[in-house]
């Protein structure tokens, strides 16, 4: 079971990794700048489940594979830089509809299986396992900080929702709509730099 100290430790851990710029943050804030809010509800759904399931997973051991398996590591991180590259430059080239209301908004099947392929999703579940679960922890265990993890990224995610929601509410002009997608579609492009530059030799 786990103690106070273990679930502050857990709760500290997984809200600074769920409030901070990434790239679900900056997609989620797009998707409710460019097509509302309601239709970037499946994409946070995609989000939260892939969280879920991760966490699951690894906690129940397949992160093993990738320390038998390194290359296997290696292969995702490649697919999640080129999947990134092409979610930023469907962001950057969004026309930033003002009555946002074309249907193609990213879906809750793009959001999941970028949470499968998301190194840094796999790293924080790694660490919830590893660090902030107690040794020998049992299943119910893993479950709740699964869990609490959700309770925690719900939140995270609205407020970055909700900035993309208020912002189209101000920025009525193209060239400002323009910019805003650019913008995000650069702080996508930021967060793969730890990726690229683990990618090199």
């Amino acid at each position: 079971m786990l103690s106070f100290p273990e679930l502050s430790a857990l709760c500290l851990f997984l809200f600074s990794n769920s409030i901070t710029p990434g790239p679900n943050n900056a997609m989620l804030s797009a998707s409710c700048f460019n097509y509302g809010f309601k239709k970037s509800l499946p994409f946070l759904a995609g989000v939260c489940f892939g969280f879920f399931f991760l966490a699951l997973l690894v906690g129940l051991g397949f992160n093993a594979v990738f320390q038998h398996f390194p290359q296997c590591y290696t292969i995702m991180r490649l697919v999640c830089v080129f999947y990134l590259l092409y979610l930023a430059w469907k962001i950057a080239t969004s026309k930033g509809s003002q009555t946002r209301t074309r249907p193609n908004a990213f879906g809750f099947f793009q959001s999941f299986a970028l949470q499968l392929i998301n190194p840094k999703l796999w790293l924080a579940a790694t660490g919830i396992a590893s660090t902030y679960l107690p040794k020998g922890y049992a299943f119910p265990d893993l479950l709740k900080a699964a869990l609490i993890g959700i309770l925690i990224l719900l939140p995270c995610s609205l407020l970055w929702m909700l900035f993309g929601s208020i912002l189209h509410q101000w920025m009525k002009r193209p060239l400002l709509l323009r910019f805003f997608n650019l913008a995000m579609a650069a702080l996508l492009l930021l967060s793969l730099y730890p990726l690229t530059a683990s990618l090199i030799p």
